[in-house]
């Protein structure tokens, strides 16, 4: 009989040992908190990336692999992220803003950073601050007076005008709406606007997180054009494609582009001519965990403490080595 009442104290204890590792969501699951934390990331030329490693406080990873722990898994978009954190109940990424409203399958959860929730209020206000800007680069080759390089130009000033700017911010561009309507910005264009005899292709391209927002941008701007022989076509394969295809050093071959896009800031590599680039809107960056995870704030000290391969910053500041969800969940 002693054996018995000793092996079921024995019992008991053990239960709550692993109960204590657990923890209850919103929804009412549990919620192991001493399983691995699972990270991934963008690969190395993502804007994401760049904007996400720089924020936190380890820009040394944003083209850096060896910077952040080998086990980080590497997802291709915003929305291959969103799957992989969807389908991982102990995974943890990052996206875009946009990509995190627009989910509708219930299985992300969005993390405040250092105690603010990203939406366009606290974004506009500066309160939240894991931000990107979306810019963009055009050619600086056009011979004086070349038609589809004054197209080009047109196609700029209407991205700027308010016009413009209205379907930056319906495509998810954070931004105060200012300026001049298209219409009177429209007057310095006129020649190529109402030239019907045009025919061309204007390549676009660059970063994936702006691809929709630049695809609705080319639509609206077609409509204006007399000529319906100019056609816009698209092909985005990341930031790393805008000054490479522009004006770097492929810009002349089969996949040179005459309008590209980055969710990043242009490298100190890749010096742009003069009135040829510049910030068209902000974007937010979310880190990102399954809805079932219990773990709903986050630093930049504990996200360099997930990611970072030896546990510092890039100011060599000792943030600690998380690894288990039980590091971050108390």
């Amino acid at each position: 009989m002693k054996n018995l009442k000793m092996l079921f104290l024995l019992g008991i204890s053990g239960f709550m040992l692993v109960g204590c590792n657990n923890a209850t969501n919103e929804n009412g699951n549990e919620f192991d908190n001493s399983k691995n934390i699972n990270l991934y990331t963008r690969d190395t030329t993502s804007g994401t990336r760049d904007g996400f490693f720089t924020k936190i406080g380890l820009e040394s990873a944003k083209t850096d692999d060896s910077k952040i722990k080998s086990t980080v898994g590497q997802t291709a978009s915003n929305s291959d992220m969103l799957v992989k954190v969807q389908n991982d109940v102990y995974g943890l990424g990052y996206a875009s803003l946009a990509s995190v409203f627009e989910d509708q399958t219930g299985k992300i959860k969005g993390l405040e950073y250092e105690g603010v929730k990203a939406s366009e209020e606290t974004v506009l206000s500066g309160d939240y601050k894991l931000t990107r800007n979306f810019n963009y680069i055009i050619r600086n080759d056009y011979a004086e007076g070349d038609k589809k390089g004054i197209v080009v130009k047109a196609f700029v000033a209407f991205m700027f005008s308010k016009d413009g700017q209205r379907i930056m911010k319906e495509a998810d561009g954070i931004l105060n709406i200012s300026g001049k309507d298209w219409t009177e910005v429209a007057k310095e264009y006129t020649t190529v606007l109402e030239d019907t005899t045009l025919n061309f292709e204007i390549k676009v391209g660059g970063s994936i997180s702006v691809q929709k927002m630049s695809q609705k941008l080319t639509d609206s701007f077609t409509s204006l054009l007399k000529s319906k022989n100019i056609k816009f076509t698209h092909n985005h394969g990341g930031s790393g494609d805008a000054y490479k295809y522009t004006q770097g050093k492929d810009k002349d071959s089969t996949q040179a582009i005459d309008i590209a896009f980055l969710s990043r800031e242009l490298k100190s590599s890749e010096p742009a001519a003069e009135g040829t680039s510049g910030k068209m809107c902000v974007d937010a960056i979310v880190p990102v965990v399954n809805s079932k995870n219990t773990y709903s704030k986050t630093t930049a000290n504990e996200l360099v403490a997930m990611y970072s391969v030896n546990g510092k910053n890039d100011a060599g500041t000792d943030v600690g080595n998380f690894t288990k969800w039980s590091d971050v969940i108390k």
